[in-house]
């Protein structure tokens, strides 16, 4: 991709990322928060009220106050007099007819068959029949004659029936939780039950319109009644169990509920103890000190400069209205600054991003990192909101979830170093902005951010993951206690709580980062990671197998030029690692017809004897670009691949352009172009080396002299010879660079020929 395509696509990038700021963060509030001080920070200034405000409660201390008025108001329940009075006057009556059906049985069985008194009895008979008829639709035949025969069981079960009523027999059971409702329901067996959850120790009771207060153990329901009724009387019965199962039988069916929870009404005060809570906290007067300059910012001192700025938004003074377009032009100076660089630093990366999708990962990242800054600031919002999380809010400064390492993260994994620093320069003064344009907290986090990418630098291993997130936990201890002493906040709960939330979100970051965002920007852009390369220098991948199984000979070349490449790539900082990995792939072309190069031939066989040195140059250059089709077979990246028809270049293949000319005919022209690879030329420093690692490896291995001297001058000839050919005229390698790197090939190399000593029985 030319340069100025390169920049074109920058400026709509720079375009695209600013329409993204301004729609994620178009909040006002975030612009006003410059001036707003920071809790338990010295005051810059004195501040008096300027009009007079209110100051009002957040939404979490009215919530607070809401609930502790709720939480006055009882569960309300009456008791029905009437009702009552029904169910006594039910029971006493059907005794009653008990006690007349047990009179007339006495009296039938004293009169006996007296023929005197045969009338008499035949009217008593029949006076018991009509009341036994009455009486057995309610309680059984045993019940009956069980209490028909006892005067005082009667009495004693309508004196304590009486006196359960007057305690009162709930259609409500109170639980204290889901749990003990189960627990009633087994005991009893009952599958619908009326009931409320309740905690409190009281409830209200309205008796003969009078509300007084009651223990929540006071109100039992049917059930429990029966049981503590049913105990009572065990006691004056202790050994008589036709009487006591009578005495079950009855208050089984006579007992009925005769207070009843009023849920409405409970509501109802509820709701209106609720409505009574006011908003506004207090007055504060035009002309009162709301804070000393020096003095601490306590919360207080918060609230009303809160409100202040409250009261003053809605008279829309000129500072609110001009507030917005501050906070956008903020914005837009640290994203255009961040592409400038980017725009001044591109021509260094072409080789790194070769096409427009690439690139375009630029701006991917950018727009991923502002929408997870967006996210992180609606989590925190819900977080400061929350009721449930007031105390936890005054501890742990919630700025510090906002998600400012995903990008870095990324960034030093899928570039380089530079790129990353300004990843990490924009997520730092993003933060900063977000947290009320803070000066301390951007570098803070600059900190942060370069002590985290630190061991992500030139990555090798996913542990070094581990030592990234090792660092940005001890980085985030100093800078979250530097912070706190700014504010004259340090004390160990509220910085322990703050790291432990810092600590997380650091970890999701680059957990996220390393697990999912790296490899989908790698799929999406068509990047190659560090990562990627060192899995596609497994030699079980399935190209090098295919190189190693049909060429042997190239394969065991192409380990000892990525060896010969990696080593000398360290010497003039070049990418060592990318040098391996496309010298392990450079001639999978070979494959397809590896008998006709040199490494492959056995026994001295050579096919080129009996061809014309046009067909053997034709064969000879194929092997670029079948291995050009045969890395997208195997799916080999774009960067690697580049290798295969750039290690060659546009150079002359000497032997066979030799023995064309040797061959010379009149009628036949030699073309030195007929001789020459195709190219392109190396793009880049790595594939530079790779060309010279490759001729090397090849010439060193073919010398009778492998004298210092010899190698040293066979190495000069190569690298001078490439150079005067201007094979490195399109890549960044600079003559400096080549003085470097003849040096680190005669020090490889010197090792390889190193003499060696001979063992007993060698020539």
């Amino acid at each position: 991709m030319k340069k100025k395509q390169m920049k074109l696509h920058l400026f709509i990038g720079w375009i695209v990322i600013l329409v993204i700021a301004f729609l994620v963060f178009p909040d006002k509030n975030v612009a006003l928060q410059a001036e707003r001080p920071h809790l338990g920070q010295l005051s810059t200034r004195t501040i008096i009220a300027p009009i007079n405000f209110e100051v009002l409660k957040t939404d979490q201390e009215i919530e607070q106050e809401r609930n502790r008025a709720e939480s006055k108001i009882n569960a309300i329940f009456e008791f029905n007099t009437d009702e009552s009075n029904r169910i006594y006057e039910d029971l006493k009556q059907y005794l009653q007819k008990i006690g007349s059906y047990g009179a007339l049985q006495s009296q039938i069985t004293g009169l006996g068959n007296m023929e005197d008194y045969e009338e008499a009895v035949q009217s008593k008979v029949q006076q018991a029949s009509r009341l036994y008829e009455s009486l057995k639709s309610r309680l059984s035949t045993s019940a009956i004659k069980q209490l028909s025969l006892s005067s005082k069981a009667r009495d004693s079960l309508l004196v304590k029936f009486n006196k359960m009523l007057q305690k009162g027999v709930s259609n409500t059971y109170i639980a204290g939780s889901e749990t003990a409702v189960q627990l009633f329901r087994d005991t009893y067996n009952i599958q619908e039950l009326k009931y409320i959850i309740y905690n409190k120790p009281n409830v209200a009771i309205i008796k003969n319109n009078e509300e007084t207060t009651l223990e929540v153990s006071s109100i039992q329901t049917v059930q429990r009644s029966i049981d503590e009724t049913f105990a009572e009387l065990q006691l004056s019965f202790p050994n008589d169990q036709g009487i006591l199962s009578a005495f079950y039988e009855a208050l089984y069916v006579f007992t009925l509920p005769n207070v009843f929870y009023l849920d409405k009404e409970t509501n109802l005060r509820i709701q209106q103890a609720r409505d009574k809570v006011t908003r506004i906290k207090g007055m504060i007067p035009r002309g009162m000190e709301i804070v000393t300059q020096g003095s601490p910012i306590t919360k207080e001192i918060l609230e009303r400069i809160d409100a202040l700025q409250l009261a003053q938004e809605k008279e829309e003074n000129s500072r609110i209205l001009t507030a917005p377009y501050g906070h956008a032009l903020m914005f837009l100076i640290i994203i255009s600054a961040f592409f400038l660089f980017l725009y001044l630093m591109i021509a260094n990366y072409h080789n790194m991003f070769r096409t427009p999708r690439q690139l375009w990962s630029l701006a991917s990242l950018v727009a991923l990192q502002l929408l997870a800054f967006w996210g992180g600031k609606y989590l925190t919002d819900f977080f400061i909101q929350s009721p449930d999380l007031a105390t936890l809010s005054e501890n742990i400064d919630f700025m510090w979830l906002y998600p400012f390492a995903l990008s870095p993260v990324i960034a030093t994994v899928l570039y380089d170093r530079r790129i990353s620093i300004a990843f990490c320069a924009l997520s730092a003064f993003t933060f900063g902005i977000l947290n009320g344009y803070d000066l301390a907290a951007t570098i803070a986090v600059t900190f942060i951010l370069f002590v985290t990418t630190q061991p992500l630098t030139r990555m090798r291993y996913r542990v070094q993951f581990l030592w990234g997130i090792i660092a940005s936990i001890l980085s985030l201890a100093a800078a979250i206690a530097v912070m706190f002493l700014l504010r004259n906040r340090l004390a160990i709960i509220p910085f322990y709580q703050t790291l432990l939330a810092a600590s997380v979100n650091v970890i999701v970051c680059t957990a996220l980062a390393s697990v999912l965002f790296i490899h989908v920007l790698e799929r999406i852009h068509g990047l190659t990671t560090v990562l990627t390369l060192m899995e596609m220098s497994d030699f079980n991948r399935p190209a090098l197998k295919r190189i190693s199984e049909l060429a042997p000979g190239t394969f065991h070349h192409s380990i000892q030029v990525s060896n010969l490449a990696e080593k000398v790539a360290d010497s003039i900082g070049a990418n060592s690692l990318l040098v391996r990995v496309m010298a392990l792939y450079h001639d999978i072309g070979k494959t397809m017809r590896p008998e006709y190069f040199t490494e492959n031939q056995k026994q001295g066989v050579n096919p080129h004897n009996s061809l014309d040195p046009i067909q053997s140059v034709k064969i000879i250059t194929s092997h670029v670009e079948q291995g050009v089709v045969l890395a997208k077979e195997y799916k080999i990246p774009d960067l690697v691949a580049s290798a295969i028809s750039e290690h060659h270049g546009t150079t002359i293949i000497q032997y066979f352009y030799h023995k064309a000319l040797e061959n010379f005919n009149a009628d036949r022209v030699i073309k030195e172009e007929d001789f020459r690879y195709k190219g392109p030329k190396p793009q880049s420093t790595e594939t530079a080396i790779l060309m010279l690692a490759d001729i090397i490896e090849a010439t060193s291995r073919s010398m009778t002299d492998t004298s210092t001297e010899s190698v040293e001058e066979m190495i000069h000839k190569t690298i001078e010879g490439r150079f005067m050919e201007g094979q490195f005229s399109e890549c960044d390698l600079s003559i400096r660079e080549l003085f470097k790197l003849e040096k680190a090939f005669l020090h490889s190399l010197d090792g390889t020929y190193h003499t060696r000593v001979k063992y007993p029985g060698q020539r």
